[in-house]
């Protein structure tokens, strides 16, 4: 029997059919997506006879993660692929978005109305070396390449064990790589595996328009969600000093939040961006002319080397000191107006709301707040958010009040930048894309995409974890990072992925022949070099 998938068409082809099965985050694609893709590795002989090395592993919410698992012949010694098969929407290709699943029908689209494009992108397309769609780039050449490769390891009898993950959600919350690790874990120790590499191929961005150099990425960067509810004090608009708006209390804490160097990390050359405000807004559900005394933001905070601790420690301070110079402001404004009352805003962790809040009310009754908000709110923020306003409404006589929490989803940082095995894979890596292929490739430190491969990798430095857990109102309850499992499945990461453009834009491109050639012929020799 032929390969199905070694040759550029027959890759061309594969991706073609992965991006025509629309597979976008919480649609009805996504949850039969697995499905379809056991179909394509039960094309191959060996899946045929061991059909239960295709694993469709339950999310828990009608999505699956798939595992498919070439046992080799002697070793242990394992490799881990990982893609994502979800996408975002479509609604940003307008008229076009009935086709922007079909590649060559939206790429021709684009060639004769290329409105839509930018000067680079139109440059691409009448090149000819580019196929556009949603999916192109982010990320199913990924998981194709990794089909590929796992093809030409069955027929060439490799000795080494390849487990190929792909998984939904990526583009929200990753259930479905913490579900994957729960099941990856359960096979290294039922088979005794070691795991070597986590190799993911999430697409190299461009680091400037014009840029056809290639990026090889040692580590992944971190995303958390520092959060604060701030509950003030409400009163008639009519009569604003007898109470204290939650809107101008939040306003100080923006202030030194948004864009604050404070959260800026640095390793070598590269610097993690600013924080900003993912939201922030009054929760009041109707107008009226009640001051605003319940106002929630949450901020998005990228990381290099902290954890979850060192930012919450960090926010903390930040928020304190936000508030103290709210506290100020408004006793003058108090001293000005001719009110004799001292104004105090007390600052609480989540942690110690919930503790006080146990305290006051009960383990049992606690617990029934939560699940009775988990059951009838279904987004892990707006459960976040809800649970520690309740507990607020609850304890009402602790006055004005921040309360800082952790909102989900968290993506530790993750890299191997200074192990010497990803090093030599770096190497080359850089060597064969010059020598082969005239490519440049370059080596950076941290993905700034956000990958899966946070999950991948476990800093056994990091004491961080147990802090997000206890500030996190729904952890364990509707959203859970299988901490211990990445323990346990923790070795080097790396990503080798194509050259693509545009992600999550309606540009969103692929280079046809760093996907259909360079990166599959790059990546079986790194394996062919290093792991067998």
């Amino acid at each position: 029997m032929n390969f199905l998938w070694q040759t550029f068409e027959d890759r061309k082809n594969l991706l073609k059919n992965l991006v025509q099965h629309d597979s976008i985050t919480h649609s009805e694609g996504e949850k039969s997506f697995p499905y379809f893709l056991k179909q394509q590795y039960l094309k191959l002989d060996y899946f045929k006879k061991y059909s239960d090395q295709v694993i469709l592993h339950p999310t828990g919410d009608g999505r699956h993660a798939v595992l498919a698992y070439y046992k080799a012949p002697k070793t242990k010694k394992t490799l881990v692929c990982i893609s994502h098969f979800d996408t975002v929407g479509v609604d940003d290709y307008s008229e076009y978005k009935e086709a922007a699943f079909d590649m060559d029908h939206i790429t021709e689209i684009f060639r004769i109305d290329d409105k839509y494009l930018t000067p680079d992108g139109k440059e691409d397309i009448h090149s000819g070396n580019y196929l556009f769609g949603r999916g192109s780039m982010d990320m199913k050449p990924g998981l194709m390449i990794h089909m590929s490769l796992i093809e030409k390891a069955i027929r060439e009898a490799w000795d080494i064990n390849i487990i190929v993950i792909s998984v939904p959600d990526e583009e929200v919350e990753s259930k479905g790589m913490h579900k994957a690790v729960e099941r990856l874990n359960q096979i290294r120790k039922e088979d005794n595996l070691e795991i070597v590499l986590h190799l993911n191929s999430e697409p190299t961005f461009s680091q400037a328009e014009k840029d056809s150099n290639h990026y090889i990425y040692s580590g992944t960067i971190g995303k958390i969600m520092p959060s604060t509810l701030c509950y003030g004090k409400e009163t008639h608009v009519g009569q604003p000093l007898n109470g204290i708006s939650s809107n101008y209390i939040q306003s100080f804490i923006n202030n030194k939040m948004e864009y604050s160097t404070l959260f800026k990390e640095h390793y070598k050359d590269e610097i993690t961006p600013l924080p900003v405000s993912l939201m922030s807004r009054d929760i009041k559900d109707h107008y009226d002319v009640q001051t605003p005394f319940r106002t929630v933001a949450l901020y998005n905070v990228f990381l290099f080397q902290r954890n979850a601790e060192d930012i919450f420690t960090i926010f903390n301070n930040v928020v304190k000191e936000a508030v103290s110079t709210c506290e100020k402001s408004y006793q003058e404004i108090l001293k000005s107006e001719g009110y004799l009352k001292n104004i105090s805003i007390n600052v609480l962790t989540f942690k110690e709301l919930k503790d006080l809040a146990i305290k006051e009310f009960g383990e049992a009754h606690i617990k029934h707040v939560i699940n009775e908000v988990i059951e009838h709110i279904h987004d892990d923020r707006a459960q976040s958010i809800e649970i520690t306003d309740r507990f607020m409404h609850m304890l009402k006589e602790l006055g004005p009040s921040v309360i800082t929490f952790f909102a989900p989803p968290y993506y530790p940082a993750a890299h191997s930048s200074e192990d010497s095995f990803i090093d030599e894979i770096v190497e080359t890596v850089s060597e064969i894309s010059l020598s082969q292929f005239n490519r440049v490739s370059q080596r950076q430190y941290f993905f700034n995409g956000i990958s899966d491969l946070s999950y991948a990798k476990y800093r056994q430095d990091d004491l961080g974890f147990e802090s997000y857990i206890d500030q996190t109102p729904v952890f364990n309850e509707s959203y859970f990072i299988p901490f211990n499992d990445i323990k346990e499945i923790s070795a080097p990461v790396i990503n080798i992925g194509p050259i693509g453009k545009d992600a999550h834009q309606v540009t969103e491109r692929i280079n046809m022949k760093s996907a259909f050639e360079e990166i599959p012929t790059i990546i079986e020799q790194v394996v062919k070099k290093h792991l067998l």
